[in-house]
C-alpha cells in the first residue's frame, strides 16, 4: 500500500500481484482484474501487477476483492500485496479519494472468502525507536483475529480463510494509520499448494 500526506490530501495504495499456477494463467489473472470493483479507488494495471490507490479501506477491500475473484477450488494461487503509507517518494496524484469508507466488494469478499488461506507477511515501520513494539502488537492482532500467527525467519507466517486474513489487514492498516507517518506490509497469500499435501 502506498500512501502520502501533502497538502492534507492522505493517499493509500496497494500493488497487488497474481500468480495462479495454471496454463490460462493469464486469462484467469484479466478476469479477477475486470471482475473486481474498483468504483471506490483509482486503478492501474501494468507488466507485473495491479496498483489501487484511495481511502485505505477501499484500497485494501479491492485487494481482497482481486485475490478472492481469481480463486477457484482446483488451482494453486499467489497472490504479491504490497501495502504502504507515507513514503516521502510517493506523489499527491493518481488516487480517489472520497474521505468515505465504501468497500464495493465486501459482500463478494463475503460470500466467496471463506475458502483457507497461508500467508506470510511482514509488517515495517519507519522514523520510530519503538518500531519492535509496534511489530509485537501487530501480531497480537493477528492472534486475536483468530489467525494463528506463529514466527519464522524474517516474517510471521498466519494461516485462516481470505475473508478474514483481508479482515485483518484492514484493521492493522486502521490502527497504524494515525501514528504512523510511514509503514509498509508485505504479504504473499497462498491457497490449495501442494506443498500442504506432503506435510
Amino acid at each position: 500500500m502506498a500512501s502520502c500526506i501533502t497538502n492534507g490530501i492522505d493517499i493509500t495504495g496497494v500493488r497487488a500481484s497474481l500468480y495462479p499456477m495454471r496454463t490460462d494463467f493469464a486469462n484467469q489473472i484479466l478476469t479477477s482484474v475486470v471482475a473486481t470493483d474498483t468504483t471506490a479507488v483509482w486503478q492501474q494495471t501494468d507488466l507485473f501487477s495491479t496498483v489501487y490507490r484511495g481511502v485505505a479501506a477501499n484500497v485494501v477491500d479491492a485487494a481482497a476483492g482481486l485475490f478472492v475473484n481469481a480463486y477457484d477450488t482446483s488451482t494453486h494461487l499467489v497472490g504479491e500485496f504490497t501495502f504502504s503509507k507515507g513514503c516521502p517518494g510517493d506523489i499527491a496524484g493518481d488516487s480517489y479519494l472520497t474521505g468515505q469508507q465504501l468497500r464495493p466488494n465486501a459482500t463478494v469478499i463475503q460470500e466467496k472468502g471463506s475458502f483457507p488461506v497461508h500467508c506470510k507477511y511482514s509488517f515495517y515501520t519507519f522514523g520510530r525507536d519503538d518500531y519492535m513494539a509496534e511489530i509485537a502488537q501487530i501480531v497480537a492482532l493477528a492472534k486475536a483475529a483468530g489467525l494463528q500467527p506463529k514466527s519464522a525467519h524474517y516474517c510471521t507466517f498466519l494461516t485462516g480463510t481470505a475473508a478474514q486474513l483481508f479482515a485483518y489487514f484492514d484493521q492493522i492498516l486502521n490502527y497504524a494509520h494515525a501514528p504512523m507517518s510511514h509503514y509498509v506490509v508485505e504479504a504473499t497469500v497462498s491457497v490449495n499448494s501442494p506443498s500442504l499435501e506432503e506435510q
